[in-house]
């Protein structure tokens, strides 16, 4: 009999511990991300407190592009606010280290979940001279996850039009 209560205790234990985990939010993006050819200082949105929602043209995004020596003429961000997710586009010319602010208007009347995006990520990135970069996401803290037995390689960025073949880039990876 005592066998079987702790048989049943342990498995009441389990499932609640599973169900814990289950529910715990994943960790938050952290700042500076790099993304590719950019670096995202920050992703936010501000409270219209009047109605509990996104306010009006509020998606803020502060980058700069991290490549010497490159201009970007494009920049498509993907950001997932309360779960629902959003592509904006930045055009112009950013040049190397030079601080962008842009504001997007795509979240707002959204119901506020606070004012931190789950995600905020560089999709698609152009140069002016016609290369096209699509990082891979690193996950909220801008690493990979690696099992234990797994070997280090770096993760070639691609070129060329968004779904085409990948070729590697021809500038530097960094880290």
């Amino acid at each position: 009999m005592r066998n079987a209560l702790t048989g049943a205790a342990f498995a009441a234990a389990t499932t609640f511990a599973a169900a814990t985990a289950s529910a715990q939010p994943l960790p938050a993006q952290t700042f500076p991300y790099k993304s590719g050819p950019v670096t995202i200082t920050s992703c936010s949105v501000n409270e219209d407190k009047s109605n509990s929602t996104v306010t009006p043209n509020s998606l803020r995004i502060n980058f700069f592009p991290n490549e010497e020596g490159r201009t970007l003429s494009s920049i498509t961000f993907r950001v997932r606010y309360a779960g629902t997710p959003v592509t904006v586009t930045d055009t112009g010319n950013f040049a190397y280290n030079a601080p962008i602010t842009h504001q997007f208007n795509q979240l707002g009347g959204h119901a506020w979940a606070g004012a931190s995006p789950e995600v905020c990520r560089v999709v698609t990135a152009t140069f002016t001279d016609g290369q096209v970069v699509n990082p891979e996401y690193d996950g909220p803290t801008g690493m990979r996850p690696v099992s234990p037995n797994a070997q280090m390689a770096p993760q070639p960025e691609t070129s060329g039009a968004p779904g085409a073949t990948a070729v590697p880039s021809a500038g530097p990876t960094g880290s």
